[in-house]
């Protein structure tokens, strides 16, 4: 495969940046919603269906197409420093916040499964391993989808290990691998921008008028966990799968392409998904969100919008990045243990 497909991480292509930032505004919007669910809202509730329907799934394909298909000494290095390292780093981190009186839950349940939102980077690290082989396959689109769909009858996968996230959604990730750096291009056509706000608006009224399980948005949970028959349940996650795929490439059509305001926010968006959670968890332990409770579902929304906006920008800003990158990016572990000579010869 021809590498020059995909979209160069390095060249710091403002579309990639911009999408970014997006996408992360996205994730904390759709954390804050988790505590108002259950609050007998359904426009709250369809909004994070709406939400959780193709924001990781976007994500896993944006890191698709940015990565490569070699496996060489320093992309194992970046995998282990970049991704696995601070994986540990951060687990450690949540374990101790929720130690914290004020910590809405129990926090991490072992080092083997990720907490909450830290089960991307993980999934990502094994995503990235598993590229170079699915890139020499035929019908390698077939098979991944093919493995998401049988991850649901694995009732045992659960979320050891992400295990279960990481067949569910690696079909996005190698599309994105294979198709986004051409829908990128595609995409400036008028017709494909218009067709991809009816989708989305589409995918929104069907969010209100319908009224699945969020938990199968998740990707973490078996068939028969969700009370429907194996044959049910691939059926329910091949649309789910459609429906993801439709969203994620619909909104990655309506990002700008040219260097805007969010781009260097968008080199923060690490920052911003890591240390996110913090503040989500403290605000439900110290009650925020019970303030919201009784607001309509409309001004909840946009109070909530509004400070995900806020949020997401302040934790991606350039000193907020600086400040963790020891943790989320340990240079200084990586000067200490790795040997550049070896990698050369590797």
């Amino acid at each position: 495969m021809q590498h020059a497909r995909n979209l160069p991480d390095s060249a710091r292509n403002p579309w990639i940046d911009n999408a970014r930032f997006v996408l992360i505004v996205l994730v904390v919007f759709g954390h804050s919603l988790e505590p108002l669910l259950g609050s007998g809202h359904p426009t709250v509730e369809a909004a994070y269906r709406f939400i959780y329907l193709f924001h990781m799934p976007a994500f896993a394909a944006l890191s698709g197409a940015v990565a490569s298909t070699g496996l060489d000494a320093s992309t194992l290095r970046k995998i282990v420093f970049r991704l696995l390292l601070p994986y540990l780093v951060f687990q450690g981190l949540y374990t101790l916040a929720a130690m914290s009186s004020n910590w809405p839950d129990d926090g991490p349940g072992g080092i083997a499964t990720p907490y909450w939102l830290l089960w991307y980077l993980p999934s990502l690290a094994c995503w990235r391993l598993m590229l170079p082989f699915f890139a020499r396959l035929r019908f390698r689109i077939v098979l991944a989808v093919s493995l998401a769909l049988a991850a649901g009858w694995a009732g045992d996968l659960g979320y050891y290990l992400s295990l279960s996230r990481i067949l569910v959604f690696f079909p996005f990730f190698l599309l994105g691998w294979r198709f986004v750096p051409a829908w990128r291009e595609q995409s400036r056509m008028l017709p494909v921008r218009v067709g991809a706000i009816i989708t989305l608006l589409a995918l929104l009224a069907l969010s209100f008028t319908s009224h699945p399980d969020p938990h199968w948005l998740y990707g973490s949970y078996g068939y028969s966990d969700l009370d429907v028959s194996a044959l049910v349940g691939v059926g329910l996650r091949a649309l789910q799968l459609a429906g993801a795929c439709l969203a994620g490439l619909a909104v990655l059509a309506l990002i700008p392409r040219r260097h805007t305001h969010i781009s260097a926010l968008g080199q923060g968006s690490l920052s911003a998904y890591l240390l996110h959670g913090f503040v989500i968890k403290f605000a439900i332990g110290f009650g925020l969100f019970g303030v919201l409770a009784p607001l309509p579902p409309a001004l909840s929304l946009t109070l909530l919008a509004a400070a995900a906006l806020v949020l997401a920008a302040i934790l991606a800003t350039p000193p907020v990045h600086r400040l963790i990158a020891s943790a989320s990016s340990p240079a200084w572990l990586r000067r200490a243990l790795w040997h550049p000579q070896r990698e050369t010869t590797a």
